[in-house]
């Protein structure tokens, strides 16, 4: 048996649960974890702290980030990568040993783009089979939330012609695989597209909604409470929502990695505020050149470091505002 057996999520209204326990949703966004075994040991080595902070959910994609990325499944969908899969599960049983969550990503857009002609996950029968696959292998841990698709409709997507991640009904219906294929597991996918997250939010088989916002956002002042509340006006149902990306690639002005502006640092403050007063909302830290580096020349850290400034660079300033 496995050590994340013991751990067994489930939704009661919008409010997340272990057993009788309330489960808050507090999390980060680590979305490369599992490309290579430093990072996968560089996460795990920090979840304690995390944890310590009342931050109780990572959340990681099979097929990387802009920080790092690869096709780790076999070219029909049928298979993962036995080390990807081994970096996988050990990244689950050891937030189920602390009682904590992991979001599972399954399709990344940069991967997806540029499958054709490389004879790796190209089919429409190959997404549905590497959603069926991922739902397989992961049933015996119940610490487990999966996320369809990395920001659904990316324009990188528009490039693989053979499935359209862009429509919300292609989404939901990946949705609907992993619950035939799994019934109790709880499945959620979105993107920073509203009218198109509000389309999926209402599908009954989508448990969560997870969606994005990018720097459009903070040019307009739009919150992750203004989304939720727009998203319930259109009829998203009470279940919960969470904010996996917050800012998404506009975090890439913070460099050096770690170093934010005041006025950066109270735009992050203010996501949490917002979600606290919002039944169900939880948000996810995206700090890009700390968490996401490679891509701008910068290594990942998954450490807290210190409180953002040039002096002192890091994200634990986040960390202990969710604390308080």
């Amino acid at each position: 048996a496995c050590s994340g057996a013991a751990q067994v999520l489930h939704i009661e209204g919008n409010t997340f649960m272990s057993g009788d326990e309330t489960i808050e949703m507090w999390g980060i966004r680590a979305a490369s974890a599992t490309q290579q075994d430093t990072l996968t040991d560089a996460l795990i080595g920090n979840l304690d702290a995390y944890k310590r902070h009342n931050v109780n959910v990572v959340s990681i994609f099979l097929q990387g980030s802009s920080g790092g990325f690869s096709d780790p499944f076999s070219s029909h969908g049928t298979s993962l990568d036995k080390d990807h899969q081994r970096r996988l599960f050990s990244i689950v049983e050891a937030c189920a040993d602390r009682s904590m969550v992991v979001i599972v990503g399954i399709f990344y857009q940069r991967v997806v783009a540029n499958l054709q002609g490389n004879r790796k996950v190209s089919t429409p029968e190959a997404i549905k089979s590497a959603t069926r696959t991922v739902a397989e292998l992961l049933k015996p841990y119940r610490n487990v939330i999966l996320n369809i698709a990395n920001e659904k409709n990316s324009f990188h997507y528009r490039n693989f012609a053979a499935f359209s991640f862009k429509y919300p009904d292609n989404i939901i219906d990946l949705c609907k695989i992993v619950k035939e294929q799994d019934a109790e597991r709880i499945v959620g996918a979105g993107g920073y597209h509203d009218s198109l997250n509000v389309i999926i939010g209402r599908s009954d088989w989508v448990d969560v909604l997870l969606f994005d916002t990018d720097g459009k956002d903070v040019e307009k002042g739009h919150h992750s409470g203004w989304h939720y509340d727009y998203f319930r006006a259109q009829g998203v149902p009470d279940k919960p929502m969470i904010n996996v990306e917050i800012f998404g690639g506009w975090t890439k002005q913070f460099t050096p990695p770690g170093n934010y502006s005041q006025a950066g640092k109270e735009i992050h403050l203010r996501e949490i505020i917002e979600a606290k007063k919002r039944p169900g909302l939880w948000v996810h830290l995206h700090a890009n050149t700390w968490c996401q580096g490679p891509a701008d020349g910068f290594p990942i850290r998954y450490d807290l470091g210190g409180q953002g400034t040039k002096e002192d660079p890091g994200i634990r300033w986040w960390f202990e505002a969710i604390k308080r």
